[in-house]
């Protein structure tokens, strides 16, 4: 928000009793805070194994989870089952939130699940480049210190993430 939304002067910055710095409007004496979008992040899993995909243009070596937006109307349940039907064709059989997480670069309040499917054959949408099932046993492709390791982790505290030591 460059603007306000009540007057349409350009917004100053203040810094406010807790030392935070926000968004400002002087004519009206507001002050705005971003608002972060909901997103869900998901570990699919199956058996010994836990579904990792790769978004189109990535080009770094990490792989991820499903994820994606909270449609207005929708809970966090629901866009997780939808995102994962959605992306790689998959049902999931059941469900349980592990946590919230703020990617707060990218503005958003990540809601992190676990669960499992009965089915492991992916059928991958066009917004992955890769899907593929991978052994829990194994160090797994995912980011150190990313919110998918950090799901991942505390899905299965045992997991191993490649180059986190």
């Amino acid at each position: 928000m460059r603007y306000c939304c009540f007057c349409g002067r350009e917004l100053a910055s203040k810094t406010l009793l807790d030392g935070s710095r926000e968004k400002y409007c002087q004519k009206c004496d507001r002050v705005f805070f971003d608002e972060p979008s909901p997103a869900v992040i998901v570990a699919v899993t199956h058996n010994d194994r836990i579904l990792l995909t790769r978004s189109v243009g990535w080009n770094h070596p990490y792989w991820g989870l499903v994820a994606g937006h909270v449609a207005s109307g929708e809970t966090a349940e629901e866009t997780a089952i939808r995102e994962v039907r959605e992306e790689v064709g998959l049902n999931v059989s059941t469900l349980e939130i592990l946590g919230t997480y703020a990617a707060k670069a990218r503005n958003l309040l990540m809601i992190g699940f676990k669960s499992q499917t009965e089915g492991t054959d992916i059928k991958k949408s066009q917004e992955l480049q890769e899907a593929a099932w991978f052994k829990m046993d194994e160090r797994l492709p995912l980011r150190p210190n990313s919110i998918a390791s950090q799901v991942a982790v505390k899905a299965f505290p045992g997991i191993r993430i490649a180059g986190a030591e």
